[in-house]
């Protein structure tokens, strides 16, 4: 396949990516990134952990994983921060536009001030999830070229192209990137917690980045610490999958081998990298300070210093604020969790637990659940407003599609003061039961953004 029509063809692939990056691990259970919301297979309640099957904790265990991913790596606030910033922008078209009706969708590719740039930079370097059996080759290529809005500067996006296997034994070509790094880093820390004898998940997104870090420096992956430390160090940087391949043919040209390039070398390595950013060059730690202090920005100004939020501001600025000191001060976090066995006696688990406690949960029951973490007020209602808060850019983003995933668990648990229960529209058009005194968690969101007298147009 020549360059060109690899090009286009990835392309098509990476344009997916804007829907595509919801959630996470789906099979048994999901993560949805920057919207704090957990999905685990079976019953179990979260104070019903110690007697749970296997499957849901080793389930549970892989989606808190991408919890952490989320506010202890410099991808995981980045992603964040951009989310954050589509809403920002979507209610300053609204404020500034005269008619109530809005057109949806919305897109980010069409908006200026950088926010188009950093979307499309997300969908560059995430990776693609395409189905494979075996990688056999890769290859560098470049994919695009941004220019910064506020200094013209041009800045080349590249990316590593995996030849891949199919099932069908047809090659395919697989763009590796954070979606990659996220999954296999979960996936390993896993298994080495509840090992299974049989590979059940896909090769990619799980398994792939093993193979290529194999190809570089061979017999690299069966160090599974090495391996969460180079998931660690890629994560930390702003073009994952090209850093990881970068990273590891720097230290193979500098003669490290499977044994010589340790965990202690790669964080070693990763405290003397710098980033260049729109203030300048940053250090390692003000590279992710920066980062942290974005995602808590634009957070703080998407609640608008609603008194009614203020409890929820005040946990993501805490667990942010938190996921920072943890990442800088104990970078082997990741592999102490994957040496502490089971989750219910995992020493370093229930110290995360503790201390930051989870996301909104649910499982199969429709329930919502929430473990508050230690020092930081929040109740389980008003986490699950940061799950329905983060539904609203889902509405400008859809195009006649939106289903909100909060109607089943609703209906399971009327919400609302007067407990009144949902109707057809909640599922697609939630907007339109706006009540004086009687907001479910949708429209609380709606109502305190300024929305409620408009009307979406598909």
């Amino acid at each position: 396949m020549n360059s060109l029509v690899l090009f286009i063809s990835l392309h098509c692939k990476i344009i997916n990516v804007l829907t595509m990056l919801e959630r996470y691990n789906t099979t048994l259970g999901f993560y949805e990134p920057a919207i704090f919301h957990m999905h685990t297979i079976g019953k179990g309640k979260l104070d019903e952990m110690e007697h749970w099957e296997q499957q849901q904790k080793s389930t549970f265990l892989h989606e808190y994983i991408h919890f952490l991913q989320d506010i202890t790596t410099i991808q995981g606030l980045n992603n964040i921060f951009i989310r954050g910033e589509y809403i920002r922008y979507v209610t300053k078209i609204i404020e500034q536009q005269q008619s109530k009706y809005i057109h949806v969708p919305i897109s980010p590719l069409s908006m200026g001030n950088n926010v188009d740039k950093n979307w499309l930079a997300r969908m560059y370097t995430m990776g693609t999830n395409i189905s494979a059996e075996k990688a056999i080759a890769f290859k560098k290529i470049q994919i695009a070229s941004l220019t910064d809005y506020n200094n013209g500067k041009v800045i080349p996006v590249k990316g590593v192209v995996v030849k891949c296997i199919d099932r069908k034994m047809h090659e395919t070509d697989i763009l590796l990137g954070t979606l990659q790094m996220m999954e296999g880093m979960a996936k390993l820390i896993q298994e080495e917690v509840y090992p299974t004898p049989v590979r059940r998940s896909p090769y990619n997104p799980y398994y792939i980045a093993k193979d290529v870090a194999d190809m570089i420096i061979p017999g690299l992956s069966v160090n599974p610490q090495t391996m969460i430390a180079l998931f660690v160090f890629a994560l930390q940087r702003s073009n994952p999958g090209c850093d990881f391949v970068d990273y590891l043919e720097l230290k193979a040209k500098n003669g490290f081998n499977a044994n010589t390039l340790t965990p202690d070398v790669i964080y070693e390595d990763l405290h003397n990298t710098s980033m260049v950013l729109p203030v300048g060059i940053c250090d390692y730690e003000e590279s992710h300070e920066k980062f942290a202090d974005a995602a808590k920005d634009v957070i703080s100004e998407y609640l608008g210093g609603v008194w009614f939020w203020q409890n929820i501001n005040k946990w993501f600025q805490t667990i942010i604020k938190k996921g920072a000191i943890l990442k800088l001060q104990n970078p082997f976090l990741f592999h102490k969790l994957a040496e502490g066995g089971d989750i219910t006696n995992n020493k370093t688990f229930l110290n995360l637990i503790k201390e930051f406690g989870t996301p909104i949960v649910t499982n199969n029951a429709h329930n919502f659940d929430f473990i508050r973490p230690h020092s930081v007020y929040v109740s389980k209602r008003e986490l699950i407003n940061v799950y329905a808060m983060m539904q609203i850019h889902q509405v400008f983003l859809s195009n006649g599609t939106f289903n909100c995933p909060l109607r089943k668990y609703c209906q399971s648990e009327p919400c609302g003061i007067r407990k009144q229960k949902v109707d057809i529209r909640c599922l697609t058009h939630p907007w339109e039961r706006m009540r004086k005194w009687n907001r479910c968690y949708f429209n609380s969101w709606w109502y305190f953004k300024g929305f409620k007298d408009i009307r979406i147009v598909y």
